[in-house]
């Protein structure tokens, strides 16, 4: 049997990564794995800017490749909902799937930070669950760290 592929994305909060994800997952067609809702789950009270945030995501992504890697060896293809906003993030995801043999894909979005953070403002308006409140400043400094993909990173890059 065919191994899976694993879907990545890359693009400021509110730019539409996790409406791509679960388009992506919908019908059966993959397992979407959503940083945010297992943090929200596991650790309620921790926020993004929190410290120890990145410790404790970096935990959950492992956890989560687990059960993702299982799911790529039956055929299925896994969407990784989070940001790989660096090639750091990128590339853990590349050598994980790349051990497997495992197809890598990476989703730009390209939505503006302006129009990203008006998003983000409505969804945090409407109490979408297990969503990140991020501001237009949030997006600003995250613009700051965002490292553009290149296609010599083992994967495929497509721009939505």
């Amino acid at each position: 049997m065919a191994v899976g592929r694993v879907h990545l994305f890359y693009g400021f909060a509110g730019s539409g990564k996790t409406i791509l994800a679960r388009e992506l997952s919908s019908g059966g067609r993959g397992v979407r794995f959503t940083l945010d809702e297992w943090m929200l789950r596991l650790h309620p009270g921790l926020h993004f800017e929190s410290a120890d945030y990145g410790e404790k995501a970096a935990e959950v992504r492992e956890v989560i490749w687990t059960i993702a890697e299982q799911v790529l060896l039956a055929g299925v293809d896994v969407v990784l909902d989070w940001n790989s906003w660096s090639q750091a993030r990128r590339s853990w995801a590349v050598e994980r799937a790349s051990a497997i043999g495992a197809p890598v894909l990476l989703h730009t979005l390209t939505a503006s930070i302006e129009v990203a953070s008006a998003r983000v403002k409505d969804r945090t308006a409407s109490g979408a669950q297990f969503a990140h409140p991020v501001t237009t400043e949030g997006n600003e400094h995250l613009a700051s760290l965002m490292e553009e993909p290149s296609s010599t990173e083992g994967m495929e890059i497509h721009r939505h």
